[in-house]
């Protein structure tokens, strides 16, 4: 049967139809988030309180159902909107985990090569990279527990993050300017 033969009912009912089932496939996204990615989420308020409800149910009958619910309140927003959301909540991680590991790599070439690698560091030099790689490589050597590494992993991190994107406000100043 082709869409010329169809009539007007058997379309808008394959339409209900699909939009239920991207609903649906969004609602058992939505409960098997964690709870930190879905508190990033930005979703009405009735929105996030289904979603906390549905959550709740730990029975596995009755999650389906609750899940079968919460689709059906999915339905009365925008699910582009809600999937793009969620989009870029994964992209966002995976940026998240390579500059974590990149942090890991950097953190064991430091305290491997010492302060010869930091002429190759991405995020620039500062004064306490020398000490913290000694203290570092100092525990390394020593034994003893790993307090000065983890600093350093934490100093490796905020001197790799991009820094952050101007702000709209500031265009704005920059227009004003040329008044």
């Amino acid at each position: 049967m082709t869409d010329d033969s169809r009539t007007a009912r058997q379309l808008a009912r394959s339409k209900q139809k699909r939009a239920g089932d991207r609903s649906a496939q969004l609602a058992n996204t939505r409960m098997k988030l964690p709870a930190h990615k879905l508190a990033k989420l930005q979703l009405d308020e009735e929105l996030r309180e289904a979603v906390d409800r549905a959550r709740a149910v730990a029975s596995n009958i009755a999650r389906r159902r609750a899940e079968r619910t919460l689709a059906g309140e999915l339905r009365r927003y925008e699910l582009a909107e809600i999937d793009e959301q969620l989009a870029k909540l994964e992209q966002g991680a995976g940026v998240e985990i390579r500059q974590f590991h990149d942090a890991e790599r950097w953190r064991a070439r430091l305290i491997e090569e010492g302060t010869a690698a930091l002429a190759e560091f991405p995020g620039g030099t500062d004064d306490r990279f020398p000490a913290l790689i000694e203290a570092a490589r100092r525990e390394r050597d020593t034994g003893l527990p790993r307090g000065a590494a983890r600093q350093l992993f934490r100093h490796v991190v905020e001197r790799l993050k991009p820094p952050p994107e101007p702000d709209e406000v500031s265009d704005d100043d920059d227009d004003a300017d040329d008044d």
